[in-house]
């Protein structure tokens, strides 16, 4: 599948903006979670993002994406140990990740400049996720990528031949992380955790539509590219892959 120039870079800008207005209402959706109110969460699937993207346009609905949520976070909400767990956990992977789009962006291996802007923007949107999941966990934080995962994506991304490898690497990470927050949701019992992680995971989702047709991938027939539904498999697990041992 052949896709400009011009058109990669309006979808990532599409998909940043979208971004940016999720920060500014994700404190309704929170504080809606929090009066009992019904949140309207709009969570895209991948293949909505396609149909929406139509010609290389895209126009995604997002309810959320990650901000500061510590200014929202009540105490209550934030004593719950196995939610800062978690946040602690996802910071750790978030900035993983983040390396790993700096080492790609530092290798001269991504040639396309769309494909450099693309690869830069998402290294920015992850940075924001690790920074709303650090605020939430507070000064128990540990600001830190999570080493096992760093070291497999980092290999993987240092390995990989050329931008082809690359965006296919990235493809598997952005993939692993929306499957992490799918699980997280089904552990997490705070409102605040519970709208921020529903946020970021959508955004995350997109990332992978977005790399998925940068590579060529067919949504009618690869089912790694538009899955039934998101596998809980593909998940990074906690236990798997602890963060710093003084965490």
């Amino acid at each position: 599948m052949e896709i400009s120039e011009r058109s990669l870079r309006r979808m990532v800008r599409e998909v940043d903006d979208l971004h940016r207005e999720g920060m500014k209402i994700i404190a309704e959706d929170i504080a809606a979670l929090h009066t009992g109110a019904a949140a309207q969460l709009r969570d895209p699937s991948r293949r909505q993002f396609l149909r929406n993207a139509g010609l290389g346009g895209l126009a995604v609905a997002v309810g959320g994406a990650a901000i500061s949520v510590g200014e929202w976070v009540s105490p209550a909400a934030a004593s719950m140990t196995g939610d800062i767990a978690t946040a602690k956990f996802a910071e750790s992977v978030e900035l993983a990740v983040v390396a790993a789009y700096g080492i790609a962006l530092q290798s001269g291996k991504l040639t396309t400049p769309a494909v450099i802007t693309a690869v830069t923007t998402f290294k920015g949107h992850h940075m924001e996720h690790a920074q709303a999941f650090g605020a939430f966990a507070g000064d128990t934080a540990i600001a830190q990528p999570n080493p096992m995962v760093l070291q497999q994506v980092v290999d993987t991304v240092r390995e990989a031949a050329n931008q082809t490898a690359v965006l296919q690497a990235a493809f598997t990470a952005e993939n692993a992380a929306a499957a992490t927050y799918l699980v997280a949701l089904g552990t997490l019992t705070s409102t605040a955790a519970l709208s921020a992680t529903a946020s970021i995971m959508p955004v995350e989702a997109q990332h992978c539509a977005l790399l998925g047709y940068v590579l060529g991938m067919d949504p009618d027939t690869d089912t790694d590219y538009v899955p039934p539904f998101q596998a809980p498999d593909d998940a990074i697990i906690q236990s798997k892959y602890p963060i710093a041992p003084n965490s």
